[in-house]
């Protein structure tokens, strides 16, 4: 009897033993795994849902989710779209607790997101990382280097026509916190 009851007690130990192993093994699997997903990832497994982009100094966006490029997101609300620079964002509000890495990325930089707002010849406002939120230029992207943006600066408001530009601004890729399009109520 005595040894039926050692017999089941060691069984018991290592049948425990056995349980906090498999829940370490997956504890640390579950931490690779999060290792391994970017913010990018992140953020595209948020797609649809209503975000809050805090970028610092440059200001607070809230849109619906609805681009995730290499280095940018594109939030939109029922006015209109605004473009957020990943490099400038502090932190995000309104994600779920999940994130699965994206099996369709947009590999597209943000050079090229913003040559795409050129093309389209909009009026956008812009906002530069370190300027206050209030701080905006108004006007059209003309141009996108490989690093820089060349704005066509007009007053708030006014469409862009030669007689309406009062500077051109070079400024680099790096500076720009977001553009958001003026027309629809974000600028």
């Amino acid at each position: 009897m005595r040894w039926d009851a050692l017999f089941r007690d060691m069984e018991a130990q290592m049948a425990a033993a056995d349980e906090r192993h498999a829940a370490g093994e997956i504890s640390e699997r579950v931490r690779v795994e999060l290792g391994g997903i970017s913010l990018q990832d992140r953020l595209r497994s948020q797609s649809g849902r209503e975000l809050v982009v805090d970028l610092g100094r440059a200001g607070t966006l809230r849109g619906v989710l609805r681009h995730v490029g290499a280095g940018w997101v594109v939030l939109e609300r029922e006015r209109g779209s605004a473009l957020a620079a990943l490099a400038h964002v502090v932190s995000v509000r309104g994600l779920d607790r999940f994130a699965e890495p994206a099996a369709r990325a947009l590999n597209l930089g943000i050079a090229s997101a913003l040559r795409e707002i050129s093309r389209d010849r909009s009026i956008v406002a812009l906002r530069l990382a370190g300027k206050a939120s209030g701080e905006v230029l108004h006007g059209t992207i003309d141009r996108v280097g490989a690093d820089f943006v060349e704005l066509a600066v007009v007053a708030a408001g006014e469409e862009r026509r030669p007689g309406n530009v009062s500077a051109v601004h070079l400024l680099p890729t790096s500076a720009v916190a977001a553009v958001l399009t003026q027309q629809h109520g974000w600028g």
